[in-house]
């Protein structure tokens, strides 16, 4: 049997401890993520969205489902539809951000052009994004492997760039699962004060058949429409 010298065994543990585990963690993430970009059209889930306000220690939760279509990296159109506690139907597409609130029988559309660069970014933290892409607009961090919603995720940590973006987001934490390279779970932290805004996927089916009426804002006739920000 090989017996190791002190100074070898030294030489070795030293190796262990000083080895780029981290970064060789965070590579084998982003070669998942990429090998599901490449694949990547759209994609339909459940989700729980939890929006933490820390200075009252407040948490609020909506349940839906959203639909998202990738026609291109320029052109990603979203649907999310809560169902409860509140009802209330988001679609994001066309540089625009549509808001259905059916109680209020109100819409309220918010215009995202002059806001290009934060939208883009934040699709990043998405589905389809590649390795590339994040790098290019994130510094980012591998924190460990641990489980969401009983299934296999790496956690990722990744702080914007661009100052512009920093004053919208200013950490995302994302778990992507093992299994498909995609998120299973995204936290942006929106404050310095510790508000963020949490969002869980489940039942995720990758690359359904979605068509334009499946990505459409239904409203019945008589809703108000308002222009926010104009």
């Amino acid at each position: 049997m090989m017996r190791f010298h002190p100074a070898g065994r030294l030489v070795l543990a030293l190796s262990l401890v000083l080895s780029p585990c981290g970064a060789q963690s965070l590579d084998s993430v982003f070669a998942r993520m990429d090998k599901a970009a490449r694949q990547f059209k759209g994609v339909s889930a459940s989700i729980r969205q939890l929006v933490h306000v820390a200075a009252v220690n407040d948490d609020s939760y909506d349940n839906g489902t959203m639909k998202l279509k990738r026609e291109k990296a320029d052109d990603t159109r979203i649907l999310v539809e809560f169902t409860t506690p509140n009802q209330k139907s988001v679609s994001i597409g066309g540089g625009e951000v549509r808001l259905y609130m059916p109680k209020a029988r109100v819409v309220q559309v918010y215009d995202l052009r002059n806001k290009r660069a934060t939208v883009e970014q934040g699709l990043l933290l998405g589905f389809g994004a590649d390795s590339s892409e994040i790098r290019a607009a994130y510094e980012v961090t591998y924190i460990g492997a641990e489980k969401v919603e009983g299934q296999a995720a790496s956690h990722i940590r990744l702080i914007p760039r661009s100052k512009e973006v920093l004053q919208s987001i200013k950490q995302a934490d994302l778990w992507i699962l093992d299994s498909l390279g995609c998120p299973v779970q995204q936290r942006m932290t929106t404050s310095n004060g510790g508000d963020y805004t949490q969002i869980t996927y489940s039942a995720l089916k990758m690359n359904p058949s979605l068509s334009e009426k499946d990505l459409k804002l239904n409203v019945p006739k008589g809703v108000q429409i308002q222009q926010v920000g104009k």
